[in-house]
């Protein structure tokens, strides 16, 4: 899958990456994917210190496919944005409703068949144009082991697209920058000190009202 994504973020030019669990267990794993990947490979500088000259680290978002079916496919079925889509689907049922799950494996396949080759209509308004790239991975049930080379699965993926870009997949200095001003701001939000800056000093005055009225 790395060299998907390299493929889809600088080939294709398609700057998000839509994960998609058909497994409500699994609502919360595009938020660990965010932190995995653009923590990791979101970076301007390669590992010589030269500039990079390509995109790297695609914006990862997502929902449940059942929640994402209604809230967020119509952009990607017709909408004018595009996003590159990961469908994870176990085959069997984590609820022991096999029935609901069954309709929600058609719901995926449905899903991913249209994203891909789209629909002509006399109707423009009916019209999908297709050609979505998708990645569908599928897995027997979602227990430990099916969680464990997901992880790992998308480990190596961010891995294998920093060595392809040749960037530092190991350091995060736009966070530690963050964090050394938080430690300087800390007393000024407390009621300590005086900002340096002008728009900080205007913002932590606003804030000080605010925290004073009754």
């Amino acid at each position: 899958m790395g060299l998907i994504g390299v493929w889809n973020i600088n080939f294709l030019k398609l700057p998000t990456l839509a994960v998609l669990p058909y497994d409500d267990r699994l609502a919360r794993f595009p938020a660990y994917l965010q932190q995995l990947d653009m923590e990791s490979n979101g970076k301007r500088v390669r590992m010589d210190g030269s500039p990079v000259r390509c995109e790297t680290a695609p914006v990862i978002w997502g929902e449940p496919g059942n929640n994402a079916q209604h809230s967020f496919f119509q952009m990607l079925h017709q909408g004018t944005a595009r996003a590159s889509l990961d469908f994870l689907l176990p085959a069997l049922s984590s609820c022991g409703d096999s029935n609901a799950h069954n309709l929600a494996i058609a719901n995926c396949l449905a899903q991913a068949e249209a994203f891909a080759f789209g629909q002509d209509s006399e109707n423009p308004h009916k019209v999908h144009v297709g050609n979505r790239p998708g990645t569908l991975v599928m897995f027997r049930e979602l227990d430990p082991a099916a969680l464990g080379a997901l992880v790992a699965l998308y480990e190596h993926e961010v891995f294998t697209q920093s060595v392809c870009w040749g960037i530092n997949a190991f350091d995060q200095w736009g966070v530690e920058l963050g964090k050394k001003m938080a430690t300087a701001i800390a007393p000024l939000v407390s009621g300590t000190g005086e900002a340096k800056s002008a728009s900080l000093h205007g913002t932590i005055g606003v804030l000080r009202e605010l925290m004073a009225r009754g």
